[in-house]
């Protein structure tokens, strides 16, 4: 059947740290959709992923403005904002984004809408979802509207236009009051105990509290996002408690995940740069992890919170506020303004904005023919104007004026199943939980179930495409062929995630956690912000990895000889010596090696650049790599491969590595090296490192108390999809040729392989001291 594709005019601009789709309403109209069933359609949604569609499977890059020219003669601008779901299919209409409303005078002015003044450019827009005024004020050198881009912002690596934004009467806008219980300070009770906070309802509902409130008193501001992590179960808590007392829900399980946000402010600490004049230091939490920078909105209410006597802001102040504030923020300074305009409190900042692309974004038309065999559907793109350009010149579309989006309108998961299930994705979206009655996991059958994995780590990685690879292929293998809902939940170094599951998934089988070494490293080092320990779960399946260390033959590199009696240290480019690193520099140690690092590479690719650029001499890469950055450089004779890493045989011994059976590992390295066999802790440690970031690198796992039919399920089932052959196929480019374990043995090898004694914890600890100058807290 036809399927004929009705296009969308749209923009992709940044406001401020966010990104959105820019839409005009009267152009938001399609055939057969309602307003929310387009937005979920034209950005992939719900899938994790947006995979078919243009989100970018973040909240803050899933957002879009709807904006109209104002019948009012006091708004130039109306805009809507919209927060679309990305794994559930609903969207939010029920608050607006600070960020995102910087958009709204550029495109205004590129249309036309407004008249560029001589100076700058005021345009009055007003936020349909709270009712909020916003004054926008844009450079217009000589009555032109030429957006420069030269203005940086905390949290954005590259400039934009600058935009001011003043949102006007900003208080009481949710609640009606800017103090909803009529205290600067309230005792809130939370799991039995008494924690002071101020609820403040301006630009958005905050709840504040100290950084002795938050865990974090004593702590430095740069290490507040990591020591944070443990906390957040407990600041949840306390936001939902404020929620209750603010009157925005009537108990705390009912309080909305991102109303109201909760805010940490505390005095400077003395790491604070004097020269940068901040009044005090704010941390924000959005949807439950630390912020990068400060949320607009919030900073609304933390600016008007610095005037209200007694607030937890006030009491936190340098110096008493003025017209102008400075917040120190994670991501650096961030500057507000508070004054009297024309009789009204007007608080404001300045954020930038660019167009990032211009498009028609497609979108099926739903008629008899598609909805009667979606699984034979083609797409026929119809012949449609061209997109207008944004410039002053171009002729403006008629303005055919129809009503904005109900106010906290919202969709749920399930309204959207029908949409879905036209288009042919409810099975492969939502799994067998919502199309089948719910069954058990202990029956031998997962039908009716849904698997959900939790990635701790960003998407889009080695770790996130092994882990969605893994899953899918999973589900296949298991009886009842169960969904599969993979969530990215990434923060602190994978930390965040993998203390959320072991503190809060479901032990019937149905949640499973991915492992790597960037979340197995902070366990074996006792960090203080780990919650989680691999003891206390239960592996379904463990996969490994290998690699090879190399050297740059310009620094006199040549052979294994070259490590020792140096006149000059080798240089090892280096990421962080308390992730995939340490078991290099534990190497290194083992070797006697004479070695330096320098750390702070965003990855193996740069190092690997930088030591053909002869800025280090020393790296190491992983099996999947070797081809396309090491296997060219050593046959040009820029480079030498020194040693593998090997793999851990079944009796615990270092093995070679089978995708380098020619190449020595650590092991055989110290032997050509000094004559002996190496023996002690260092030998120890690197052996348990070996296993736990290379030989069993990667690993599903299900929390303490998943019954035992339910975790032996599973692992049979990922054994059975082990041994394969059209699985294994399909893998060989993810696995890199190292098998998948699961058998009846797994157990026991992986508790052998994560139990790090205390001998090798002390000695790791006290080689990033000694050598390094890193404490582990």
């Amino acid at each position: 059947m036809k399927t004929t594709t009705h296009m969308v005019p749209a923009v992709w601009m940044r406001g401020g740290t966010s990104k959105c789709w820019v839409f005009e309403r009267q152009l938001l109209d399609v055939p057969g959709y309602t307003l929310d069933e387009t937005l979920l359609r034209i950005y992939g949604s719900p899938d994790p992923r947006q995979i078919d569609g243009v989100g970018g499977g973040t909240s803050t890059t899933s957002k879009a403005v709807i904006l109209s020219r104002s019948t009012d003669p006091d708004v130039d601008v109306d805009y809507t904002f919209a927060q679309i779901g990305i794994d559930e299919g609903k969207v939010d209409w029920g608050s607006n984004c600070g960020n995102c409303s910087a958009v709204v005078a550029p495109y205004a002015l590129d249309k036309g809408w407004v008249q560029a003044q001589p100076g700058e450019t005021l345009v009055r827009t007003r936020n349909t979802n709270t009712g909020q005024m916003i004054l926008q004020r844009v450079a217009t050198p000589g009555g032109r509207w030429d957006p420069q881009l030269d203005t940086h912002i905390p949290g954005v690596p590259f400039p934009g236009t600058a935009v001011g934004l003043g949102f006007v009467d900003p208080a009481g806008r949710t609640t009606g009051s800017l103090l909803p219980t009529g205290n600067p300070i309230d005792v809130l009770v939370v799991d039995g105990q008494t924690v002071e906070a101020t609820l403040l309802d301006a630009g958005a509902p905050l709840v504040i509290v100290s950084p002795a409130t938050a865990g974090l008193a004593g702590i430095p501001f740069d290490g507040w996002q990591l020591e944070v992590l443990p906390e957040l179960e407990r600041l949840d808590a306390i936001r939902r408690a404020g929620a209750v007392a603010m009157g925005l829900a009537p108990t705390p399980e009912a309080a909305a995940r991102a109303v109201p946000k909760l805010a940490i402010a505390g005095p400077l600490d003395a790491s604070a740069d004097p020269s940068e004049d901040a009044a005090v230091q704010i941390m924000m939490l959005s949807m439950g992890n630390p912020h990068p920078a400060l949320a607009i909105t919030g900073s609304v209410g933390l600016t008007i919170a610095a005037g209200t006597p007694d607030s937890v802001v006030h009491r936190a102040l340098a110096a008493p506020a003025g017209e102008e504030m400075k917040i120190r923020t994670p991501a650096g300074i961030v500057s507000t303004w508070r004054r009297t305009v024309d009789g009204s409190d007007v608080v404001g900042s300045t954020r930038t904005a660019r167009v990032l692309a211009r498009a028609s974004l497609p979108i099926p038309s739903r008629g008899s023919d598609a909805a009667d065999s979606p699984s034979t559907s083609k797409e026929y793109i119809m012949s449609t104007p061209p997109e207008p350009e944004l410039d002053v010149e171009a002729p403006l579309l008629r303005h055919v004026p129809l009503p904005d989006p109900p106010r906290h309108a919202r969709r749920s998961v399930l309204s959207a199943v029908g949409l879905f299930a036209v288009l042919g994705l409810g099975t492969t979206i939502f799994g067998g939980s919502l199309l089948n009655p719910p069954a058990t996991t202990e029956d031998g059958d997962f039908a009716g179930e849904t698997i959900e994995l939790t990635i701790p780590l960003a998407e889009g990685g080695g770790t996130d495409t092994w882990a969605r690879f893994m899953g899918s292929e999973m589900v296949h293998f298991v009886p009842g062929v169960p969904g599969f809902a993979p969530t990215n939940e990434s923060g602190g170094e994978g930390i965040t995630g993998s203390n959320h599951f072991a503190t809060s998934a479901r032990d019937n089988g149905t949640e499973l956690l991915v492992s790597t070494a960037s979340t197995v490293v902070p366990w074996v080092l006792g960090r203080d912000a780990v919650k989680y320990s691999f003891d206390k779960l239960t592996p379904i399946l463990v996969n490994g990895t290998g690699g090879v260390i190399y050297g740059r033959t310009g620094a006199g590199v040549e052979g294994l000889s070259d490590l020792v009696d140096r006149n000059k240290p080798l240089v090892f480019g280096g990421i962080s010596a308390t992730g995939l690193d340490l078991t290099t520099l534990v190497a290194f140690d083992l070797l006697e090696a004479e070695t330096t690092a320098t750390f702070g590479f965003e990855g193996r690719g740069p190092v690997n650049l930088a030591l053909q650029r002869g800025e280090v001499d020393i790296d190491y890469t992983t099996t999947s790599s070797y081809a396309s950055a090491v296997e060219g450089i050593v046959e040009e004779g820029k480079a030498t491969v020194l040693m593998s890493f090997g793999q851990l045989d079944a009796q615990g011994n270092v093995a070679r590595d089978p995708n380098f059976p020619d190449v020595p590992t650590v092991v055989e390295a110290y032997k050509e090296i000094h004559g002996t066999e190496p023996s002690g802790e260092k030998l120890e440690a690197y052996k348990t490192l070996l296993g736990l970031t290379y030989t069993y690198q990667k690993g599903l796992w299900a929390p303490a108390g998943t019954p035992d039919k339910a975790v032996e399920l599973l692992r049979e089932s990922a054994h059975k999809m082990s041994e394969d052959a059209e699985f294994n196929d399909k893998a060989d480019t993810i696995l890199g040729g190292y098998p998948i374990s699961a058998d009846a043995q797994l157990p026991q090898r992986v508790a052998e392989a994560y139990t790090v004694t205390d001998s090798t914890r002390q000695y790791v600890q006290r080689l990033l001291h000694d050598t390094y100058d890193i404490t582990v807290e």
